[in-house]
Formats: structure tokens, sequence, C-alpha cells
């Protein structure tokens, strides 16, 4: 049985379901305390406007719809003091365009991704407390271009993040140097919480270096195989053929799903890696399962329809994952672009910011995800739909940011 390609067609699945909406607002850690940890970058002389609330006014900007600096600025500039003094400010008015420009170019973005990463990791433990199923805790991986950075020739043109399947949360990010988007995947995996949790990856990065670097901290992978590996592709393919696999040895699932105008039919097959295995297996670390997915899509309206074949590797047991749960972290995967990326780029004009200096591009993608990551704390599923009510409604703002309503 040969691979057929899979395309992107895999991240056109319809949108999963939204997570579960917190019983109260109080559940969420403040945004705004974790943002009082990042360290300034100005000298201390002249300081007109405190960090913390310009953080704080970006973030309400883009919750309120707004996509670029100038209009962050004018955000603040047509609300009353009362709302501004809320966010922190001290004077009449808000930073001007300039001002945010100059500030944040400045800003220590990895400083700044900790604290984000370190308040999404306060959200996922108390939205998760009641939730005794393992299989839900499991992390997307996947790069981003930054086109608009892109076309101006920035320094950094593209980062690499991590999205919890679950919550939809963004839980980490790295910014890809020199194209090297594996690399800043190895060095991502380094900075998150990995243990007892399952790390899903595209094929550019089945990788043994970083297989080797999830099992060491305690996280276990589900891989996609293509021909960037060869040899592990082929022992794969070859272990499918009837003659090597027993049948009691193979366990399988199929799910159909109708919408948009289409019949999607999904079939996960998954076998245990045998012993012996072949090198290739042998030698990729933690091994435990292959599988294979077939997916059959049928076209109503053209009356046609097409058949796509995936093959994958995943570390996690024949006990501690059967063919549902394999395929729920396949499909899951691909969230990370219909619930971020897709976001990003058409609800908030990610692509075509044109910002470069210095590290613009970085913070403001920053922001952009934990914008969408407060939303989804709430089980929002619209985004275009909540900013334009929080733009209506800007007092809300606090909340979300939770700013106490006395402050």
């Amino acid at each position: 049985m040969r691979a057929i390609p899979l395309a992107s067609s895999l991240a056109t699945e319809p949108t999963a379901p939204c997570a579960a909406a917190p019983s109260t607002a109080a559940e969420i850690p403040s945004l705004f305390v974790y943002l009082q940890g990042v360290p300034d970058p100005r000298d201390p002389r002249g300081v007109r406007h405190p960090l913390g609330a310009v953080l704080a006014l970006v973030c309400c900007g883009l919750l309120c719809g707004a996509r670029h600096l100038a209009a962050i600025a004018e955000w603040g500039r047509n609300h009353s003091p009362a709302l501004t003094r809320a966010l922190g400010f001290t004077r009449p008015q808000t930073p001007a365009t300039s001002t945010l420009h100059n500030l944040l170019q400045d800003l220590d973005w990895t400083a700044l991704e900790a604290q984000l990463r370190e308040w999404a990791l306060a959200v996922e433990a108390c939205l998760g407390a009641d939730t005794p199923a393992r299989r839900e805790e499991a992390l997307a991986l996947d790069g981003k271009t930054l086109r608009g950075a892109l076309k101006l020739d920035a320094a950094v043109t593209a980062t690499v993040t991590a999205l919890g399947h679950r919550l939809g949360l963004t839980t980490g990010a790295a910014e890809v140097q020199d194209g090297n988007e594996i690399a800043a995947v190895e060095h991502l995996l380094q900075d998150l919480i990995l243990a007892g949790k399952v790390v899903t990856l595209d094929a550019l990065h089945t990788q043994r270096q970083t297989a080797r670097l999830i099992r060491e901290r305690g996280g276990h992978y589900v891989m996609t195989i293509k021909g960037n590996q060869p040899d592990l592709q082929e022992a794969v393919e070859a272990l499918f053929q009837p003659e090597h696999a027993h049948d009691q040895e193979r366990r399988s699932v199929w799910e159909t799903e109708q919408g948009h105008g289409r019949v999607e039919n999904r079939r996960l097959l998954v076998l245990p890696v045998p012993d012996p295995a072949p090198a290739a297996l042998r030698t990729w670390p933690g091994a435990a399962q292959i599988f294979w997915v077939e997916r059959q899509i049928w076209k109503k309206k053209q009356r046609k329809g097409h058949r796509e074949l995936v093959y994958g590797i995943t570390s996690l047991t024949r006990a501690q994952a059967g063919p549902a749960d394999l395929l729920r972290f396949v499909r899951g995967h691909w969230r990370i672009e219909t619930r971020s990326h897709y976001v990003r780029d058409v609800t908030f004009g990610e692509d075509a910011s044109l910002v470069r200096t210095g590290n613009l591009p970085q913070v403001l993608a920053l922001f952009r995800a934990v914008a969408i990551s407060r939303f989804r704390a709430d089980g929002v599923c619209n985004i275009a739909k909540e900013t334009r009510r929080v733009a209506a409604q800007a007092w809300d703002c606090l909340r979300l940011l939770g700013i106490p309503a006395d402050n």
C-alpha cells in the first residue's frame, strides 16, 4: 500500500467544538497581574506611562478588534479617563502611536512570552481541575509565517507556537531563526511542561531528536510520516501489508461526519511496533505503535470525491491509546490552524501587518495569541463576533484582563 500525498486539506476540517465556558469569571487568573511581571526596557528617567498600563492598553485594543498600533492608540484616547485610570494610567492622555511603537520594539519579547505562558498554564490548571481524561491534555506545535514582516525583510519572520487541544489556549511560542523551524520547535519544547501530555506534530517535525526530547521530558508524541523520513515511511508501509500483520494485532476505528456540503469518512488502523522491529523503527526514540489514517471525502455539490492516506507513529502504548484516541489526536492537531492561526490572520489581520522593526512582529503576534486565548478561556467560539461585543462594551475589558472593578 502506497501513501497518497496528504495536502493541507486536513487543516480544513470543520471547526472543533468549543470548550465549555467556566462557571464564573473569577475562576480565570488575572492576565493583568502577569503583565506586571514583564521588565521595563526604558530608562526610568522621563517615563510617562507605567509599562503594565501600556501592555494592558494593547491587550484591550486587540480584544476590541483594533488591528494595528494606530488603532490601539486611538482606542485609548477615545475612551474615558476613568477607564484608562483603571488600566493604570496616571496621565489624562494615553500613549500616542509613536510611543507604543518605540516601547514595544524594545520590549523583551522572551520575558513577555514567559509571563503569558505562565498565565496560560494557570488558566489550564483552574479550568482542567475537573477533567479526568488525560487524552484531552495534548499540545499541538506548528509554525506560522508573519507574512507582512516577511515582505519587509524583518529580522524575524516566523514563529512556532504551542496550542492546547482542549481549551485552545496558546501555551508557548518561539521565534524561528534563519528559517530553521525544527530548531525553534526543539527550543520551545525545552520551555514547556510536557510531563503527562501528548505532543502532536506534522511531518516536518517528525525528527528523531524531537521525539527523543519529548520522551526525555516526560511527554508522549503523535507524529505523521512523509517523505522527509523515507526509511521510516518505507518500514511503516511494509508493516501494514497483509503478510506482515496478524489480524488480532490490528485495531481500527471508523467515523463519519457531514457538513459544509460534504460527507467525510475517516478510518484509523493501528498496529504495535513488532519485536523484532525494522531498523528504522528500532532506532526511533520511544516508538510504541504505528498507524495510518484514511479519509474519504465526497463533495455533494460537485458530485465527486477523493481519498487521502497518511501514516503516523506514536510513543503511546496499546494500553495508553487506542484507535479512537489516536484519531482524536490527529484531528485535534489541526485546531492550531483553525482556532489560532486562521483567527490571527482573518480577525486580527496578522498577515496584513507591516511592522518589522525590533521585536514588534513577535510582540504583537504574542498579544494576538493571548487575546484569542482569553476569549477561548470563556468558551467563546466566534472570536470576531466577541471582539465586536467587547468594542461596544469597553468596560468589559477590565473583567477580561482581571482588573478589579474598584481599581
